[in-house]
């Protein structure tokens, strides 16, 4: 639709709801105007007939009523007429027959009024007696006609001026949309000139000093701006084709520097990568050089009590044998004299050999191999999960089972100057390169050993809490001196005497916390003791109470 038929439409619906609102709000006030004079009317007529019929009904004067009922008859609209005494009933009435002979209901509106008559009455009243009634009723017929006259006459005036503002209407979308359809050649033609560059007939005359004169002037500046933009787009245009011719040269060249760049930086990084990994190991061997001494006692303690039960045990299955020997000897005889001279000696190996003592003493040595051989499996394991800290493979651990793992192989280096408590709660499990974490308790520990001079007190406790597995080794020795402690984790920062310590073993364990996305941190007050504590992400959250084991080593 055109913008000419929007206005005509929009301005003619406005002027209709106007006009209809304004009609219906004439009719209504008119309407009510006349029912009230027709209701004023009706009680002012009753009100007279009351009072001129009064006399004649007090003196029962029945010709004259009927006079005053024909009499009432000739004034224009009344259509019937009655006179009703209070006790001697109906004393005169005339008019439409229909109308008398229906039953008589008071009318108090127009709108009451069903059959064409409004019907009402006045009391006849003397010293505040009522002695009866007159009934009239008036036809609304006029009424009728004059609100039918004002809604034409209002209904006329409405057709006329909507006439009226449709043509005004139509003039002004007229002179709108010839300016408009102006602007809109205008338009146009800066689309052709955008691209064709030339913007000799875009301007538009202006012609009038309104809103849409100012519409014109602001076009024109900006078929202006567009000239101007256009002519540096190309200065541009070409300007980058003059760039582009050089730009291949230029990447390639760049691109070449990029890839030598990257290779360098790759070989820097395999560089550090393997720096990295000897320092771990050099960390770990140092660790396994602490521990080897002790680790070989811890071995060869079992082995040489287990060494001593073989041979006790060997004596004992040679007395078996041949004590089993004589016996299927005595069996396979079947001469009384060579039975009984078994029979002797093994009464006599009976009485030299404690058999009684050997029973028992079998039993206990071979369970006290057992328990060798079960600790020397615990030292070789925790041995082989220590040496796994240069391996990449993660698994869901109980970080429980490092410190047990770990104990066994340091608590040779601990027992002799140290009592170590474990604090182990029922702890979620946690997602972790075993070896490694071995290594951060490992590397713990023997400095909390080493920290303490003599008869301290180790504690490492584990509790969960927030999402997150902690792990503290708390020491009861020297201390820390504030100055050191930030840079403790540094590498190659050590406090340690020459030769007794490489200054990396905190710094790689920091950094294996780090790399589970945990943390490593310490308290320390000098005199008082050191205490490191270790967090790791717990794989999931357990709802179970704590249960904590106290356990002294």
């Amino acid at each position: 639709m055109s913008l000419r038929g929007k206005t005509i439409i929009g301005i003619a619906s406005i002027e209709a709801v106007l006009l209809i609102s304004l009609i219906m709000t004439a009719v209504t006030f008119l309407s009510q105007s006349v029912n009230n004079d027709l209701v004023k009317h009706a009680s002012t007529t009753a009100t007279l007939f009351s009072t001129t019929t009064k006399d004649a009904v007090l003196s029962y004067d029945l010709a004259s009523l009927d006079d005053f009922v024909l009499e009432a008859l000739k004034n224009p609209g009344i259509v019937y007429a009655r006179v009703i005494s209070s006790t001697e009933g109906v004393l005169s009435q005339n008019g439409a027959k229909d109308a008398l002979m229906r039953v008589f209901e008071a009318d108090q509106h127009m709108e009451d009024v069903t059959d064409g008559i409004f019907d009402t009455y006045a009391n006849i009243i003397e010293g505040n007696n009522i002695y009866g009634r007159v009934e009239i009723g008036i036809s609304t017929v006029h009424a009728h006609r004059s609100i039918s006259k004002i809604k034409q006459w209002t209904t006329s005036i409405a057709i006329i001026e909507m006439i009226l503002v449709a043509l005004f209407s139509y003039a002004l979308g007229h002179y709108l949309t010839r300016q408009l359809k102006t602007l809109r050649i205008g338009a146009k033609r800066i689309s052709h000139s955008v691209i064709s560059g030339d913007f000799s007939n875009t301007h538009i005359p202006i012609k009038t000093n309104d809103e849409l004169g100012e519409v014109t002037h602001a076009f024109n500046q900006m078929v202006e701006t567009l000239k101007a933009e256009c002519i540096r787009v190309k200065n541009y245009q070409e300007e980058l084709e003059n760039l582009n011719q050089t730009l291949e040269k230029r990447v390639a060249a760049r691109t070449q520097l990029l890839e030598s760049k990257n290779e360098q930086l790759s070989l820097i990084n395999f560089e550090l990568k393997s720096a990295q990994q000897q320092l771990v190991q050099a960390e770990k061997m140092a660790s396994l050089g602490q521990l080897a001494a002790g680790v070989a006692h811890e071995i060869n303690n079992p082995i040489g009590f287990v060494n001593s039960n073989l041979a006790s045990l060997a004596d004992y299955a040679d007395v078996y044998i041949r004590l089993t020997k004589l016996i299927n000897d005595w069996h396979k005889s079947d001469e009384d004299t060579e039975r009984q001279n078994i029979e002797i000696k093994i009464k006599g190996m009976l009485d030299d050999e404690n058999i009684q003592f050997m029973q028992e003493d079998t039993l206990a040595l071979i369970q006290e191999s057992s328990e060798g051989l079960t600790r020397v499996k615990d030292i070789v394991s925790g041995l082989k999960q220590f040496s796994r800290a240069d391996s990449q493979e993660r698994q869901i651990f109980n970080i429980n089972d490092c410190v047990n793992t770990t104990l066994t192989m340091v608590s040779n280096e601990l027992k002799y100057h140290c009592e170590v408590v474990t604090k182990l709660q029922d702890v979620p499990q946690v997602d972790i390169n075993v070896g490694k974490i071995c290594q951060v308790l490992t590397n713990l520990l023997i400095n909390a050993g080493q920290a303490i001079s003599q008869n301290g007190v180790i504690t490492i406790e584990t509790y969960s809490h927030d999402q997150f597995v902690y792990l503290t080794v708390c020491d009861t020795g020297d201390g820390i001196p504030a100055a050191d402690i930030k840079r403790l984790f540094d590498p190659f920062f050590t406090t340690k005497p020459e030769g007794q310590g490489t200054g990396l073993g905190l710094a790689i364990s920091f950094g294996i916390a780090q790399e589970h996305d945990g943390d490593l941190t310490v308290k320390s007050e000098v005199t008082q003791g050191s205490c490191f504590t270790l967090s790791l992400p717990a794989v999931q959250q357990e709802t179970e109470s704590l249960n904590t084991t106290v356990n002294t080593i």
